[in-house]
């Protein structure tokens, strides 16, 4: 893990890129709270952090008592949307300028 990084966002990043890359698919169950904070040595509070803001965007579902599971994040387009929208943000945060995108995607820059 990347110790500049607080903990609940290198653990919520990991999660993200297993979902990303399909080792995770919708309907599956996450570890417990527990479980994870045993694994990375990080108290449950700061898992339960990591794991609510997947669930903020958009990532897992949360049923009480039960757990955290997958979500299939491809059957909205709200979501579809939202997470574009995200992605081009922090790519603009990062220093990229418009034209950089969508030279990179390829497209035209009729903007």
């Amino acid at each position: 893990m990347d110790s500049k990084k607080p903990l609940f966002i290198q653990i919520r990043d990991m999660y993200e890129h297993l979902i990303d890359i399909g080792a995770l698919h919708p309907g599956d169950e996450l570890p417990s709270v527990r479980a994870v904070g045993l694994e990375y040595n990080a108290n449950p509070n700061t898992v339960q952090r990591a794991f609510s803001l997947m669930v903020e965007d958009g990532y897992l579902e949360s049923i009480p008592k039960k757990g955290f599971y997958v979500k299939d994040r491809n059957q909205t387009t709200d979501y579809k949307k939202a997470y574009l929208k995200d992605t081009l943000q922090d790519l603009l945060d990062k220093g990229y300028t418009k034209q950089e995108i969508i030279k990179e995607l390829g497209g035209d820059d009729d903007d």
